[in-house]
């Protein structure tokens, strides 16, 4: 695996510089009953966003675009700006479910982890999928020789005869004695253990177990130059077929996302007067919850809309003679075919996600092996708990009722079926007062187009 070394010491450096607002952070997610602490990876999206706004909004004259022309914006204003990014970025629902992986341009590179096969072996061909992040297991046609990769048994290996003799060689060895097959003229021939080729009668040619060159007496052309062998593997030195570990990459371009605030002074004054409350700020408040809602529930849409097809169902109602504690628990059995379904498919994970709607919520909160989170969180979607320590479920106001989808997301931050990459941070214009009496500002944040 190969490992951008320069990319790490760049996330270092950067969580560094912005270290107060980080830990700042940090701290009060530990101290907050709705969210955990950052791990490593956040701290590194976080401090990429943090400074994306350094770079968007310098620290001598910074100046923005706003409905009034370009104007000055001050250093407090700076922050606002840092702390409106900071507010949404460790919060989204996005950084447990999928990875997350923070751009530094509008067209940046995202990776991945590929699992590839890395010889030719049969019918699995070097650089077949084993599985990533776009595709599932290898294709249908390569799964039953995906079988025996590492086994003794070749089965339909392409071989290349000389095109006089019709001799050819066998691209695994030693072979097995007694274990060679192939087709001429619709006719099994085969080795009989003692280095001949015979088509059950006759002789026709000769093989040499250890080095598998294979010559016939007269010139033949096998049927579909397919054969089928074994390898023996219990001689050392021999060659032995290769899995490959990759990490890839792909191109991803930003998208914005625009949002317009706005109050009447009377409002705001009666308040302020009489409430002390301070309607901007409620406002802000409202703007990037409603942002950071919009991007969870986005990613999730996108995680129920391009499902494998595998469904598995269960039926609320509760059967005669059984209890509705008993009835919602036996929802394990069917989260359990599904994961194994998906385990099924993909050769090689076992989903650890669980993203319900209403109906499976109110299912989920009533199981004796569910267990909450401390806090339901903000708006939009939000962590609901963890299911009998094998699923971390989340909540989407989005999804139909009676749907959901069952996923993975590995330890790995680039071993994932789903990749965002925010780029833009969030960058709030001045309120500007209007001939109405009316006070508007935009928050806007640009982010990548999800995979």
């Amino acid at each position: 695996m190969v490992i951008d070394t320069l990319a790490l010491k760049e996330a270092d450096a950067l969580i560094k510089k912005h270290e107060s607002m980080i830990s700042a952070v940090d701290n009060a997610l530990k101290e907050s009953a709705s969210f955990e602490a950052m791990d490593s990876n956040k701290k590194a999206n976080l401090a990429i966003m943090l400074e994306n706004v350094s770079n968007q909004v310098e620290a001598k004259a910074p100046r923005v675009l706003t409905e009034s022309g370009t104007q000055v914006v001050d250093i407090a204003k700076k922050m606002e700006y840092l702390n409106l990014t900071a507010a949404v970025m460790p919060t989204l629902v996005a950084e447990d479910i999928v990875s997350v992986q923070a751009q530094k341009q509008k067209a940046a590179t995202a990776f991945y982890i590929k699992y590839e096969y890395g010889s030719n072996r049969g019918a699995i061909k070097a650089g077949d999928n084993i599985s990533n992040f776009m595709q599932v297991g290898p294709d249908a046609d390569k799964i039953p020789a995906a079988f025996n990769y590492s086994g003794e048994l070749i089965e339909d290996e392409e071989v290349v005869q000389d095109v006089t003799t019709g001799n050819f060689v066998t691209a695994w060895k030693p072979v097995v004695p007694g274990s060679l097959t192939f087709l001429v003229g619709g006719a099994e021939y085969t080795d009989d253990g003692a280095g001949n080729v015979t088509d059950g009668t006759t002789n026709v040619g000769t093989i040499d177990y250890s080095t598998g060159i294979v010559e016939f007496t007269t010139a033949t052309v096998i049927d579909d130059t397919k054969i089928t062998y074994e390898q023996d593997l219990t001689i050392a030195p021999v060659d032995v077929p290769e899995v490959k570990m990759e990490v890839k990459e792909v191109v991803m371009v930003a998208k914005p996302r625009k949002l317009r605030g706005g109050f009447s002074l009377d409002a705001a004054f009666d308040l302020s007067a009489t409430q002390n409350i301070d309607l901007q700020s409620l406002l802000q408040n409202l703007k990037v919850d409603e942002i950071r809602s919009e991007i969870d529930g986005e990613i999730m849409n996108d995680l129920l809309n391009t499902g494998t097809g595998m469904q598995v169902t269960f039926n609320i109602a509760v059967p005669f003679g059984i209890t509705k504690v008993d009835h919602y628990d036996s929802l394990m059995q069917t989260l359990i075919a599904g994961a194994n379904k998906v385990r099924t498919k993909t050769r090689r994970v076992t989903p650890n996600i669980l993203l319900v709607g209403e109906t499976g919520a109110n299912i989920l909160e009533s199981m004796t092996k569910f267990k909450a989170a401390a806090s339901l969180g903000s708006a939009g979607p939000h962590i609901l708990g963890t299911l009998a320590n094998r699923f971390l479920c989340v909540y989407s106001p989005y999804y139909p009722a009676d749907r959901g989808v069952i996923a993975y997301r590995g330890d790995v931050i680039i071993d994932t079926g789903y990749i965002y990459g925010p780029y833009m941070p969030i960058i709030a214009t001045q309120y500007i007062m209007g001939a109405d009496f009316y006070r508007r500002s935009t928050e806007w944040l640009q982010v990548t187009q999800r995979n």
